[in-house]
């Protein structure tokens, strides 16, 4: 189950990234320099191929995201529909 957790994360956490860099008007590099992360570490995070730390998910949480509760709500509602797909 972890590995679908991980995987639910992944893709929950690249989409609102988008999503908050466009809302920003920001660059990528932009939004690399606000995560303190290289910025091909940054696109590669935004294309999905990497998955966050939790210091870049911290930073995210704090500095960037508009509605944290927000996002751990959608974020718990995508982890509880997965346990009733694997139940």
């Amino acid at each position: 189950m972890r590995k679908q957790y991980t995987q639910i994360l992944k893709a929950h956490f690249y989409q609102k990234l988008f999503r908050c860099r466009v809302e920003l008007d920001i660059t990528q590099e932009e939004m690399a320099c606000r995560l303190s992360m290289a910025n091909r570490t940054y696109v590669d995070l935004e294309h999905g191929k990497t998955g966050c730390s939790a210091l870049t998910l911290a930073l995210f949480l704090i500095y960037i995201c508009t509605d944290p509760i927000e996002f751990l709500e959608e974020l718990r509602d995508a982890f509880e529909n997965e346990d009733k797909k694997a139940a």
